[in-house]
């Protein structure tokens, strides 16, 4: 295929889910498939929010889920040639968790020691050895996205801001948002001002690790954290860390926390929804399964520390509202109850919104099409509910993929690290190998 005639598939975020995207388009296009080009963008750097620089982590915390789900995971690729699909998975495992351990001399070490979860600092640097060895088949673009519109074309067009402010763009045949979005905040909206701005002494969870690292978050006072998930766990485990003394509530909508599920049957759903008939359920068995599963669940490692603390409390409740008044006041919902907590400082762990990053970066005529598409506004129910085998929007043009949004269609996995190389399967091979229906593999490009 000609340079001119390849299609552009812009990835926006350059973590796990974007490398996975990007190293199974280099690998393909190695073995002569006619694969989009890949551009993965970037705010700050591969990785960034794992390595504790920005986003949602300190960089200590253990990984939840097990390193050798790494991007390159189930190693399952398919394009009808097995022949070819033998050659396609050797060459994968060169970009595998333990690829990375043995060309860093840390694997029988890592084996010995009973295969121990890495922090995220170290997952980062596996990602980033991972990216180093994406030219020239992907580019990496260091830039901020302002605006995503649609031109003439029916493509999307990227305004990109870099590093020294310049201004840029990028047009694409397909999109992919890749990161969790904003926290959720949309209780702030009940309050009178109609505002999403966060009250003072409030802080979500990127403010907070910016906060903490600067020393900036005082630790004292009453502290409440709001979520029972895995980023609840972590803030309380941080500030645990740092001021042990420090009695702080958790604030969860069942009134307890549970530990994420670890077991064979469950994981394959993670790991391997067709092989285990995921579409197959119903919608409310899906959605009960991921929240009992993966949502508001804390990670085993979590759970073992947390087990030896007597340093905070559950307090059952859903936030309802939020406002300040010299305190941070919380207006709880439980089993038909209202009450009203107040807290010096409150860091909200409530789960992520990718629909506000939509409406934030769309422009008008690009979210009227995502509407069009949705027959409806832009919500994550509709979302997840239009979510096609290939993780785009259905019946939207240009496409746009969105994996986080993909469990409850798709499988419970495509939402965080659980399949990377299955996600990669269904947003790079299956488009290419469905846009080219008269397309023959050669025997050169098996050999």
């Amino acid at each position: 295929m000609k340079a001119s005639e390849r299609k552009t598939f812009a990835v926006i975020g350059a973590g796990p889910k974007g490398l996975a995207v990007a190293v199974k388009a280099k690998v393909l296009e190695e073995f002569g498939l006619p694969v989009d080009r890949v551009v993965l963008i970037e705010r700050h750097a591969v990785a960034a929010h794992w390595s504790g620089e920005h986003g949602y982590t300190d960089g200590e915390m253990k990984l939840g889920t097990s390193p050798e789900k790494d991007v390159v995971y189930p190693l399952a690729t398919t394009t009808g040639l097995p022949s070819l699909d033998q050659k396609i998975r050797r060459r994968l495992m060169d970009f595998s968790w333990t690829a990375f351990l043995i060309e860093e001399g840390q694997y029988a070490d890592w084996v010995d020691r009973g295969r121990p979860a890495p922090c995220h600092q170290l997952w980062a640097e596996y990602l980033r050895w991972v990216a180093e060895s994406l030219a020239p088949q992907v580019q990496i673009e260091v830039a901020h996205v302002q605006a995503i519109d649609v031109d003439g074309h029916d493509r999307w067009k990227l305004q990109l801001q870099r590093a020294d402010g310049s201004l840029d763009a990028l047009v694409a045949d397909r999109l992919m948002l890749t990161g969790p979005g904003r926290t959720r905040r949309d209780f702030l909206c009940l309050n009178t001002s109609k505002s999403e701005e966060l009250p003072p002494d409030t802080f979500d969870l990127e403010s907070f690790w910016s906060a903490l690292k600067a020393n900036r978050f005082p630790l004292k006072g009453r502290i409440a954290i709001v979520g029972a998930g895995e980023n609840a766990a972590s803030v309380l485990l941080s500030i645990a860390k740092a001021a042990p003394d420090l009695v702080i509530d958790v604030i969860s909508p069942k009134g307890f926390v549970s530990t994420r599920s670890e077991n064979f049957y469950e994981n394959r759903f993670y790991s391997q929804p067709d092989e285990t008939s995921w579409k197959s359920l119903s919608p409310e068995d899906r959605a009960d399964f991921i929240g009992r599963t993966d949502l508001g669940v804390f990670s085993v490692h979590a759970m073992e520390i947390l087990n030896g603390e007597l340093r905070h409390r559950i307090v059952p409740g859903r936030l309802v509202s939020l406002s300040h008044d010299g305190n941070v006041v919380l207006r709880l919902c439980y089993n038909g109850r209202d009450s009203h907590l107040r807290y010096d400082r409150v860091v909200l762990a409530t789960g992520f919104d990718q629909t506000a990053t939509i409406r934030r970066l769309f422009t008008t005529e690009a979210l009227a099409r995502v509407e069009a598409a949705l027959s409806g506004p832009v919500t994550s129910d509709a979302l997840s509910s239009a979510i096609e085998s290939d993780l785009s929007v259905r019946g939207l043009t240009p496409a746009l993929h969105l994996p986080m949004l993909a469990g409850l269609a798709q499988g419970p996995g495509f939402a965080n690290l659980s399949c990377l190389g299955l996600l990669s399967d269904r947003a790079v091979l299956e488009p290419t190998l469905r846009s080219q229906r008269t397309f023959r593999l050669t025997q050169e490009a098996v050999l």
